[in-house]
């Protein structure tokens, strides 16, 4: 689907309060697309904030150096999602990616946008502008913010490259395409520093981190064919070593580095039951496998969330619909 940016760009010009969000547990892309379009917003002189479910990694806070990013609190904000005139939902598709907000979100009588790059939609708004071939949701900033013709500032640039970068996988995943390029060297003109950049989200973790990776893949198997590798992490792990969910970023990974592994999990034990993160290379479709659990995402990257259940409850279960899926007998 072919974006219209004149018609976003109608919508904002024509309301003046824009309430922002996107999903829990955000990601550099969602945290970046959220800080983009608010600078788009405030250069236009219009009042603008960002309220999410989930707090911000800390491995993030560097883009929000103003603190502009909220906590959801019901007490708080539920009366903003009936009095801001424009509800926009960044980075994600379906709205129980919002966690508690979205009975407020969907209750709201309220304009709703929604800009993202993620298969299979759910429709609750008719403004709902996707298209999966972008990389990332901050390209879709950067393109609207142009069409704006909105002038990229430090802090716009420096939210909107972490978005592209770390969604790209360094540039490095199939999506990534000579008009990506030409975005980033649009940013760069701004003087942000991609080195520091890298290492602010890459290179800070601390020693306990280190450890739960260690941890972690001790638990590393594969299942016989050699085809699917899986790693766990359990509370239990996290509490020894004072660690948040957020630390296990990047660390599924680590099991495609594999030789002809084809598909990797991480189970991760919430409070509420457990998720999972899969990878895959290839045309191998991990967001449809996804779908089969209630989860979504991309082609070569996705996520499954489940309450109520243990991670032994659905293991075997979601490998092997993998199997399924690697033998060509998936749907």
């Amino acid at each position: 689907m072919t974006i219209d940016f004149n018609k976003i760009s109608k919508i904002i010009s024509e309301n003046y309060s824009f309430l922002i969000t996107t999903h829990i547990n955000p990601d550099a892309d969602a945290i970046g697309s959220c800080l983009g379009f608010y600078f788009i917003v405030k250069s236009l002189g219009k009042q603008a904030r960002i309220i999410n479910t989930s707090e911000t990694p800390y491995y993030l806070k560097f883009l929000d150096g103003s603190n502009l990013v909220e906590i959801f609190n019901v007490d708080e904000h539920k009366e903003l999602f009936q009095s801001f005139d424009v509800l926009v939902a960044l980075d994600f598709q379906q709205l129980n990616r919002i966690g508690d907000m979205q009975e407020f979100f969907r209750n709201s009588s309220k304009v709703k946008l929604c800009i993202d790059h993620h298969e299979f939609p759910e429709n609750f708004t008719e403004h709902l502008y996707i298209d999966t071939s972008y990389a990332s949701t901050g390209e879709m900033i950067f393109d609207l913010a142009n069409a704006m013709h909105i002038n990229f500032d430090y802090q716009m640039a420096q939210a909107l490259y972490a978005a592209i970068m770390t969604d790209t996988g360094s540039f490095r995943f199939d999506r990534t395409t000579s008009a990506t390029h030409l975005r980033i060297a649009r940013l760069l003109e701004t003087g942000i520093n991609p080195n520091l950049i890298y290492r602010n989200i890459y290179d800070t973790g601390s020693i306990e981190r280190l450890r739960l990776l260690g941890k972690s893949l001790l638990t590393l198997q594969l299942n016989t064919e050699k085809s699917i590798a899986f790693i766990e992490i359990h509370r239990k792990d996290l509490n020894e070593l004072g660690m948040q969910e957020a630390d296990t970023e990047g660390f599924v990974n680590y099991c495609l580095s594999i030789k002809d592994v084809k598909v990797g999990l991480l189970f991760f034990e919430t409070l509420e039951g457990f998720k999972v993160s899969l990878r895959s290379v290839g045309n191998i479709p991990v967001n449809k496998i996804a779908q089969e659990y209630g989860g979504g995402g991309h082609m070569n990257a996705a996520g499954i969330r489940i309450k109520g259940f243990s991670i032994e409850d659905y293991k075997e279960k979601i490998i092997d619909t993998i199997e399924k899926y690697l033998n060509g007998k998936g749907e």
